[in-house]
């Protein structure tokens, strides 16, 4: 009977054509009352953060959470619990779900970083509140909450029907006084910043908002109470839980079709709303204000048609399209964590390093790695688009640290490796693959290689024309790019130089007539203004250290303190660090450590759009719009057609030329967030 397609609305494109000049001058009239709006905000010094959020830290919300404990001798604290963990627990099932079956493969919702931090600080506020809201009226009125299990069907019965009687139009008519101006500026303004709306933005409200809302919906279970009596903590727990899931699906932008929600004839057309029906007001701002069933606003002439576009009408590129796969694992517990399936709002937080010891992380994420192969092939990250032409996608092996480690398995990941590019050209004709990080490491297939051979041999893709990349040249380009722009850059100390991105860098640096000092007792490189050492300590007469290999953190921690035991002065100001993941380390305030080798993507010189559009720069450890230089080098491989495989050694004569295209594509070094001098 109806058709879900996933799709998103555009911002200029979804509304159906106004029907009559009049409404054409009233649409142009708001559109010039939001835009001034917008450029007021713009100039106003205090942010929206600041005049409608609360800041404070996580300890904060776990205090308010616990605290109705301490009148757990007064009133029976469990309801109270149970509604709030339930509410919690059932939108971020709920935020999970809804990216997995509609956001995961639209490219065109690009979600702002700015906008996950600010509703990931104020989603939870309601809930506390509300928590708070019951606990003082199980203290006043225990009958509201605590009646015979015998009346639950009644008390169900009666909150339903203050619902449909008294809250619907009660928020019809709250909402409307919202958007008076200077209401809309003090309060629901802080609503209406997400402009690209999740799940969850039906929960985030100026704090002042909550208590608008908390007097609007209370009436749903306070009105049965004044008239019959009574009612259930049940009835009342069910009622937050589904209103919280069905405010959540008039944010989702899920594109309903059929006659039972398009036709006029329709009874559910009026009783019940859609995504569509909210997301125009979102679009239209003075239109659509009902809650969940829209026959206020047609009856009361504020009603607004508002069409998500289909993926066709939306520009995008074929669902099955799929040219590119990088194929990535996992990096430890930190990595799970910014995954959006756990939560959509870390997907771009840097891998946090937990409590545990990093022999007893491995190990746990080793537990996970064996279950999650029992059910699962491989974990898919969502597609992005490049150059508008084509499609790429992150797909992980399901490996997690200790596979690396351990020699023994080695053979065993270059095996998934090779299903997943079997796989991937089987379901999607893909033929172009890039290795991340530490599927491309020495020990495992020296860099590639040996999956370019098991390729080769593998029955069904010998003759597939698959490429394998690594993307190494373009990392090698953009740490020598960083470093060479250094102000003043005479020579450096480097950690990891025997790698084959170190052997590039450093030989390029030596020929540009840096001096190099390798921690090392293999001697990779020879060159007049290559040295060697075989003491960490020596790093203290370098005022930069570039580290290109993991380390335990313990390492340089020692090291540091034998420098000031032996009171050595240090020189060392920086630590310039290119490994994945980065793993921050904290040597003292005169030390800087500083992660380089990412890229951020940007307009091209030209200012036509970026090369890269959607989600490429998730669960990556780094920031919105940006990119690792290996994964950029892999996509460019691609632009450029290119049809031999990029494995084993650099060709150290590729990295100029490379760097060059990158930066005619608008791709150049994140800046640091401490400047390097």
């Amino acid at each position: 009977m109806c058709q879900v397609t996933r799709a998103r609305a555009k911002k200029t494109d979804g509304p159906v054509p106004l029907s009559t000049a009049a409404e054409a001058a009233v649409e142009m009239k708001e559109k010039h009352a939001a835009a001034a709006a917008a450029a007021k905000a713009k100039a106003s010094k205090k942010s929206i953060l600041d005049t409608h959020s609360i800041e404070r830290s996580g300890w904060v919300d776990l205090a308010v959470f616990l605290a109705p404990l301490l009148v757990s001798n007064m009133t029976d604290v469990r309801p109270i619990y149970i509604t709030g963990v339930a509410r919690i627990v059932s939108i971020r099932l709920f935020m999970a779900l809804h990216y997995l079956f509609f956001d995961k493969d639209n490219y065109s919702m690009k979600l702002k970083h700015s906008q996950l931090k600010r509703e990931k600080e104020d989603y939870l506020v309601g809930p506390l509140l509300h928590m708070w809201a019951q606990v003082v009226l199980q203290l006043i009125f225990p009958s509201m909450f605590f009646a015979a299990d015998g009346h639950f069907s009644s008390c169900a019965y009666n909150t339903f029907l203050s619902h449909v009687a008294i809250v619907e139009p009660l928020y019809y008519f709250a909402h409307r006084w919202l958007h008076i101006p200077n209401i809309f500026k003090m309060m629901h303004s802080f609503h209406h910043t997400s402009i690209k709306t999740l799940p969850s933005t039906s929960l985030v409200q100026d704090f002042k908002e909550h208590f608008i809302y908390i007097a609007v919906f209370g009436p749903a279970f306070l009105a049965p109470f004044i008239l019959t009596g009574r009612n259930h903590w049940a009835v009342v727990s069910a009622y937050l839980v589904l209103f919280d899931l069905i405010n959540a699906f008039g944010h989702t932008n899920i594109r309903l079709q059929g006659w039972i929600f398009t036709s006029k004839w329709s009874p559910l057309r009026y009783a019940f709303y859609t995504p569509e029906f909210h997301l125009g007001h979102h679009k239209y701002y003075k239109a659509n204000y009902g809650l969940f069933m829209p026959i206020w606003d047609h009856m009361l002439g504020t009603y607004r048609e508002y069409k998500i576009p289909t993926p066709e009408e939306a520009g995008l590129l074929p669902a099955d399209q799929q040219d590119i796969v990088f194929i990535g694992h996992n990096g430890g517990l930190g990595h799970i964590l910014t995954c959006p399936e756990f939560s959509v709002y870390n997907v771009y937080d840097e891998y946090i390093r937990s409590w545990l010891p990093l022999p007893v992380e491995f190990l746990l994420m080793d537990l996970v790695g064996f279950f999650s192969r029992l059910v699962m092939k491989s974990y898919k990250v969502s597609r992005y688009v490049v150059d508008e032409k084509y499609v790429g996608r992150i797909i992980c092996v399901l490996r997690t640290p200790m596979d690396y480690i351990k020699g023994s398995r080695h053979a065993k990941v270059n095996a998934d490796i090779v299903k997943v590019i079997e796989r991937e050209h089987k379901e999607r004709g893909t033929r172009y693959f890039g290795l991340g990080n530490l599927n491309k490491m020495k020990q495992l297939n020296e860099g590639g290689t040996e999956i370019a051979r098991l390729v080769e041999e593998n029955d069904y893709l010998k003759d597939k024309n698959i490429r394998i990349w690594t993307g190494d040249t373009m990392t090698s380009a953009s740490v020598f790019d960083q470093i060479v722009n250094i102000p003043d850059i005479k020579e450096v100390f480097y950690i990891g130089a025997g790698g084959k991105i170190g052997k590039a860098v450093v030989h390029l640096l030596a020929e540009r007539g840096i001096k190099v000092r390798i921690y090392s007792r293999y001697h990779a490189t020879v060159h007049p203004n290559v040295s060697y050492t075989t003491d960490l300590h020596d790093m203290a007469h370098y005022k930069h250290v570039v580290i290109g290999k993991l380390l335990n953190p313990k390492v340089y921690a020692k090291a540091v303190r034998t420098i000031k035991e032996n009171q050595t002065e240090s020189k060392t100001r920086f630590l310039i660090d290119y490994t994945v993941p980065f793993i921050p380390l904290d040597l003292g305030k005169n030390i800087s450590h500083i992660q380089i080798g990412v890229l951020s993507v940007g307009a091209k010189p030209d200012g036509s759009a970026p090369v890269l559009r959607g989600h490429f720069d998730v669960c990556m450890g780094h920031d919105e719009n940006q990119i690792y230089p290996c994964h950029t080098g892999c996509i460019v491989n691609m632009l450029e057609k290119k049809e031999t495989n990029e494995t084993g050694d650099i060709d150290v004569s590729e990295v100029t030329r490379l760097w060059k295209v990158a930066t005619s594509l608008g791709l150049r070094n994140r800046e640091p967030r401490v400047p390097i001098h």
